[in-house]
């Protein structure tokens, strides 16, 4: 039974639902998403959610990427991703986070609706993501849906989160310069 209940409870929808089109349904059919996320996926639409933080995201967008962290891409699939460009992907029924800014895949525990429902609901988990640096550095620009805040320099390049400051990017480049400093493999915890 799809339902994300507590998940629009604590990270309500700010922009509204655009309902995926042909082309969009046709390309998540055709890379055999898991029923779970296509449900998703349907159900939400192109979607953003707790004041821009979080965005609905299609899973073939991110094959390359992933496959670029040292993931098994075209069978980790993308869902959701927040402002940071962190993504969040199932892969073999569980979902995992890729952190983009630490390197870093946090492996998870729970199936799409119990992670949306549950970890995704607790304050721990929006201070994983970053969410209260994403407040104090949110713009007034409104992100596109192929954007994200970059920490310029990045880690790997001596930044930090004191002396460094973010820039708005396109997600993909962001995404393939962040794998290659961290040598084209995610860490694991």
């Amino acid at each position: 039974m799809y339902s994300i209940f507590e998940f629009l409870e604590k990270h309500p929808r700010n922009r509204g639902i655009t309902p995926l089109d042909t082309e969009a349904s046709s390309r998540l059919l055709k890379c055999n998403a898991p029923e779970a996320v296509a449900s998703f996926l349907h159900h939400e639409g192109v979607s953003a959610y707790h004041d821009d933080f979080f965005f609905t995201t299609m899973p073939d967008d991110h094959f390359e990427t992933l496959s670029a962290w040292g993931l098994n891409g075209t069978h980790c699939f993308a869902f959701l991703r927040t402002a940071f460009g962190s993504i969040i992907y199932s892969y073999n029924g569980l979902i995992f986070q890729l952190d983009p800014i630490s390197g870093y895949v946090y492996s998870g525990q729970f199936d799409l609706f119990d992670f949306l429902n549950l970890l995704a609901t607790m304050d721990s988990f929006l201070e994983s993501t970053y969410f209260d640096i994403y407040q104090q550095v949110k713009k007034n620009e409104t992100l596109g849906f192929d954007e994200v805040y970059a920490l310029t320099p990045p880690l790997p390049l001596g930044g930090s989160f004191e002396s460094s400051h973010f820039e708005i990017v396109k997600m993909r480049e962001y995404l393939a310069v962040t794998a290659r400093l961290y040598g084209n493999k995610a860490r694991e915890l």
